[in-house]
């Protein structure tokens, strides 16, 4: 009687024991076994549920830019794909919010409907150049993450029209300047190009589309969107690169240090394994790579 009572004790504890085992394969999260790796928890708050939106200006190429099949690409557009599946999140074309460039840092402030601003941001500027004050501006606003890309501004021309003009030193006197609305760039012409007369724009294309039909005799502007906007024209020409030491960064709220730390873990990551390198090449294959980033 004593070994048939030990008996259904042992079945009793067998059959818990599987049922137990069963409960635990249940519990195993959607899409795969307990030992995959699963998309890191963080505590940053996002406007769109495992979504990384952005506000951005778009047209702004090599930076962001629509291909010939109408999907969004560019240097500044893979970087935070890269960001955001380190993050654990999605990043389509949907998520990137088209806004004016000299809005953004108010709306992204008051709580818009994008986490990060991504646009080609001049976020570091060494003290006393003409940027200084409007970075400082700008982190009144907003944080900014660690840079990712050293700004040079440059001068284009029509060839055409103006080959006389080499550096902005030789622009003649009341020359009209196309600058875009908002950036560092147009910051630093208001203070160096004083004898010309800016023309701003809301937009990058507008520039040179100005430039060709001759209504401004150059265009100052970042240097890799006039490389990549002058680029079929063979009448317009960079013929001025212009080291400013302003760097760009990525825009985050100051109400959201948890994301502006997860990007910089993950911008570091990138540094460090060689892939931020193969996207800054892709783009900019004439480039030296920055100092902080390893092929």
């Amino acid at each position: 009687m004593q070994r048939r009572w030990l008996t259904m004790l042992s079945i009793a504890v067998l059959s818990a024991l599987v049922l137990a085992a069963c409960g635990s394969a249940e519990e195993t999260p959607p899409g795969g076994s307990g030992d995959e790796t699963h998309a890191p928890e963080h505590n940053f708050t996002l406007a769109l549920d495992g979504h990384l939106t952005v506000g951005s200006d778009i047209p702004y190429p090599p930076f962001e830019f629509e291909d010939d099949d109408g999907n969004l690409t560019g240097f500044d557009v893979d970087l935070v794909r890269e960001i955001a599946s380190r993050l654990g999140l999605e990043n389509a074309d949907e998520d990137w919010i088209s806004t004016n460039f000299d809005t953004i840092f108010q709306q992204l402030q008051s709580g818009a409907r994008f986490d990060i601003i991504v646009a080609a941001v001049t976020a570091y500027a060494p003290d006393g150049s003409p940027a200084a004050e409007t970075v400082a501006e700008r982190k009144k606003r907003v944080d900014f993450t660690a840079p990712y890309y050293p700004s040079l501004q440059s001068l284009a021309i029509d060839t055409t029209q103006n080959a006389d003009i080499q550096t902005v030193d030789d622009l003649p006197e009341g020359a009209r300047v196309a600058v875009q609305r908002g950036t560092t760039g147009a910051f630093y012409a208001e203070k160096e190009l004083t004898g010309a007369e800016l023309v701003q724009f809301a937009q990058a294309p507008q520039m040179y589309q100005a430039l060709q039909a001759g209504q401004v005799v150059a265009v100052f502007n970042d240097l890799p969107v006039s490389i990549e906007s002058i680029k079929g024209k063979d009448n317009l020409e960079v013929v001025q690169q212009v080291d400013t030491g302003e760097e760009y960064a990525i825009g985050v709220s100051k109400e959201n240090v948890e994301l502006k730390d997860a990007i910089d873990e993950a911008l570091q990551e990138m540094f460090d394994d060689g892939t931020f390198a193969e996207i800054f090449l892709k783009y900019f294959p004439e480039q030296d790579l920055p100092e902080y980033a390893s092929e």
